[in-house]
């Protein structure tokens, strides 16, 4: 049965504006010449009614996938391939990946399509000789003139960068990306290769899910966010944003898309996004495509500092993304508004997250209206329903890869998700500090091949 769910977030914020409407109508706004106490309430006020908004928002793609399972079940990877046509060149771009390259480049290798018709091409830069030996390894194995390392010595460096060298060494028709722990699905070039054929797009992006939710206590939210994000958040900005924030890996480009806009921004920290962006405006047409059976498995980062360190990469990066301003050149004002909301949400969340106890300390020490008083709360009221979403999105995230829930797994989600929004948070005001001080060095994330062998998730 379809779930109305999100039509009860858009009534109640609906009527939360309403009954504040009314209230401003029959008591007017606080008068903030008279006393700070006025001015306050009305910042408060204010504030709840940004911050509800936020939360509905929010809330509304993260179910999305559930709203509207007609659309996300037309989404899915074709149930019958067709006859192969596109060829496809695969760049994984590794940097200090010794412990994880080789099983990389053997799975894209493994990928289920003609040889002729697919290259990989592995990035290394020039004194990576952990890395690069181990690629070296690998590729004597699988013994095949289409698996080749490709080695450059040239700045800035970083992932991009990367990218556009293996762009000018690309020989197939479509480029697509692998990250140095992904595990692709071996009928993925088959999937990509029948959306291209039938309908015609340009960009294709498909599922990455991040596997191992046991792996430290953080691991679990982590691991949803990308449910979330892949399942629901990308399907709900394709449909009504009508523009992505493309992903890092497992996406298919024809490269002469790419050759049209230059490649990669090697000053933006979220080339992917940028990429994105920056490919609407030009006209491609882009296609999302999720199916829990075919993502691209991950790991999430080893540590805390390493997690805090990725995630400021991306809050950085999108906030460069903001500030160079390509997405105000979008042909569709939705699309202007999607963009504007996918970079500064992270940002906005954060100031949500301090909101929420200082709108409760408010609301027991300083005398107001009743009204306002319950009005301050409503933010709160939706972080607890994300809470509750995060537990049922688990539940679904466990049946769908074939794991077990636990009642262990939903105390650890209610007791670490306020933590796991602080780390949020930390990221965020770093990724706002180096900006402001032009820090743009890439911080990498190390991988240790964690999501590789876990039992009862499929591989292949």
């Amino acid at each position: 049965m379809k779930n109305y769910i999100n039509i009860l977030f858009i009534g109640l914020f609906t009527a939360i504006t309403v009954f504040f409407l009314t209230f401003v109508f029959l008591n007017g706004f606080p008068d903030i010449s008279v006393d700070s106490h006025s001015l306050l309430t009305f910042f408060i006020i204010l504030l709840s009614l940004i911050f509800s908004l936020q939360g509905i928002f929010t809330l509304v793609w993260m179910l999305y996938a559930w709203e509207d399972p007609d659309y996300v079940k037309q989404h899915k990877s074709p149930e019958e391939f067709t006859s192969q046509k596109f060829s496809f060149t695969a760049l994984i771009p590794a940097k200090n990946e010794e412990k994880v390259i080789q099983d990389t480049i053997k799975a894209v290798n493994k990928i289920s399509y003609p040889d002729e018709l697919k290259e990989t091409l592995v990035l290394c830069r020039i004194g990576d000789e952990g890395t690069i030996a181990k690629a070296q390894g690998a590729i004597r194995e699988i013994n095949k003139k289409n698996v080749r390392l490709i080695l450059f010595n040239s700045y800035p460096i970083n992932k991009p960068h990367a990218l556009n060298n293996g762009l000018k060494e690309a020989k197939k028709e479509i480029v697509t990306v692998f990250d140095a722990e992904d595990q692709p699905h071996p009928d993925i070039y088959n999937i990509a290769n029948t959306l291209l054929v039938r309908e015609k797009v340009d960009v294709i992006q498909s599922g990455i899910q991040l596997i191992n939710y046991r792996s430290h206590w953080f691991s679990a939210l982590n691991v949803m966010e990308y449910f979330f994000w892949f399942k629901s958040g990308l399907h709900f900005f394709s449909k009504f944003g009508k523009v992505i924030p493309l992903g890092g890996n497992t996406v298919f480009i024809k490269r002469n898309w790419l050759e049209k806009i230059g490649g990669w921004d090697e000053n933006c920290l979220t080339e992917d996004a940028d990429i994105g962006f920056r490919l609407t405006k030009i006209g491609a047409k882009t296609r999302v495509i999720y199916d829990e059976k075919h993502t691209t498995q991950e790991e999430t980062p080893v540590d805390i500092a390493s997690f805090i360190k990725q995630r400021t990469r991306w809050n950085q990066g999108f906030l460069q993304i903001f500030l160079k301003n390509e997405w105000s050149k979008l042909p569709k004002t939705r699309q202007k508004i999607t963009a504007v909301y996918v970079l500064l949400s992270h940002q906005i969340q954060t100031f949500f997250l301090l909101y929420i106890p200082f709108a409760i300390w408010f609301a027991f020490t300083q005398k107001m209206p009743i009204i306002v008083s319950l009005f301050s709360f409503v933010p709160f009221f939706l972080f607890l329903l994300q809470i509750v979403t995060f537990i049922v999105g688990f539940y679904e995230f466990t049946k769908a890869y074939k794991q077990k829930f636990t009642f262990w797994m939903l105390i650890k989600i209610i007791i670490t998700f306020y933590p796991f929004q602080l780390l949020l948070m930390i990221s965020s005001f770093r990724a706002l500090y180096r900006v402001i001080f032009s820090q743009n060095a890439w911080d990498k994330t190390l991988h240790t091949n964690a999501h590789r062998g876990m039992v009862g998730v499929s591989i292949t």
